[in-house]
């Protein structure tokens, strides 16, 4: 049985492609004039850290240049647009019920995002995750190290459970998220599908299972 669980969150337990989609096409348009298409989401922006995707919108238009405040924007208007509606912003299935178990089986548990820590914050606010997450065990993008593919994120995760890389199960769902994920040595790594990803990026003999969602995930996947 392996000992700990630590979770990717956006689009691996919260299903948000089409919210952070509409809050970037507002803050590029409003900037750039341009519209996204959906590739150049899936390649360049989801799955990766505000600072990576600042290069790439740098990258659109040599004439201007950006820094990390339309990434602020972005995340602001991202904020308000969930507020707005709060219909959209839900667990994927099964994911309340799987940490409950967690929780009531003694098993360790994390979060290793992007989210820079507004959006963290707001996260507490919306699922109120405090019911399952210590702060000190929700770990996201404060800008002191490098983010997915690098593993680093999930490495400090499983320094705070004081658990070993090898028994510790990974849930992630984008391209990078998984690199970061095997890379950490963890000793097993299951993918989240959706409609959004590549069947592709699941093809690694190194992902132990894809799932849709969390119903029945434990103990299943860790056993």
């Amino acid at each position: 049985m392996y000992k700990a669980v630590i979770f990717d969150f956006n689009g691996t337990l919260f299903e948000d492609y089409d919210l952070q989609e509409e809050a970037w096409r507002i803050v590029i348009r409003r900037h750039l004039d341009r519209y996204l298409e959906p590739a150049e989401f899936r390649n360049n922006i989801h799955g990766l850290g505000n600072v990576d995707i600042l290069a790439y919108i740098n990258s659109l238009d040599a004439s201007k240049h950006f820094d990390i405040s339309i990434t602020d924007e972005k995340e602001t208007i991202y904020r308000q647009i969930c507020r707005e509606h709060p219909e959209r912003v839900r667990f994927v299935p099964g994911v309340t019920e799987t940490f409950d178990a967690l929780k009531a089986g003694g098993i360790p548990i994390a979060i290793a995002t992007a989210s820079e820590i507004l959006n963290v914050n707001f996260y507490y606010e919306f699922f109120h995750l405090e019911r399952w997450f210590e702060q000190q065990h929700v770990l996201y993008d404060d800008r002191t190290f490098p983010l997915k593919p690098a593993p680093d994120v999930y490495l400090k995760a499983m320094e705070r459970l004081g658990t070993a890389p090898e028994d510790c199960v990974i849930c992630e769902d984008s391209k990078n998220g998984l690199l970061a994920a095997i890379a950490s040595g963890a000793g097993r790594v299951i993918a989240r599908h959706d409609k959004t990803s590549s069947g592709k990026m699941f093809s690694d003999p190194k992902i132990y299972a894809v799932i849709e969602d969390f119903t029945g995930f434990y103990p299943k996947y860790l056993e």
